[in-house]
């Protein structure tokens, strides 16, 4: 039976870590892939800023890690256009945006793992420059297994 559920959040797997800021601001780091699949599965990552001083970060950056798990598996991946990707291994992949003045960095794509794979996972880091003195060092989300 070929199944490709990818677009409905009830049937994800999904995390997020969210870090409060000076000032009332708060940054979420949400990690999200589908929970079944055949051939292909939908991935999403996103970093976002919430609050309104100030509105916008100086940069704001988003990296995924998307990997399969199994014994001699491997992954393709697709991303969104703006991000860039590495291949860290044959079943590791590294998307990663970096976006200035905005409230948000987000990276998705699909993720086509190998027959042998056991499970896929998203783990979903974020990190920002808010204003000159406010800086949030790297914060990670991961979705396993669900």
């Amino acid at each position: 039976m070929a199944l490709v559920l990818s677009a409905t959040p009830t049937h994800a797997t999904s995390a997020s870590t969210t870090v409060g800021l000076p000032g009332g601001n708060k940054i979420a780091i949400n990690a999200w892939h589908c929970a079944l699949y055949a051939n292909a599965c939908d991935w999403k990552a996103s970093t976002k800023m919430s609050g309104l001083s100030p509105r916008k970060a100086r940069w704001i950056q988003n990296r995924a890690e998307l990997e399969a798990h199994g014994v001699s598996v491997s992954l393709t991946v697709s991303k969104n256009p703006e991000a860039t990707m590495t291949m860290v291994s044959r079943s590791v992949a590294e998307v990663r945006w970096k976006n200035t003045h905005a409230s948000i960095s987000d990276t998705w794509g699909q993720m086509r793992p190998s027959k042998s794979t056991v499970y896929v996972s998203t783990r979903s880091c974020g990190s920002a420059q808010v204003t000159g003195a406010i800086k949030v060092s790297e914060k990670c989300a991961y979705a396993g297994a669900s």
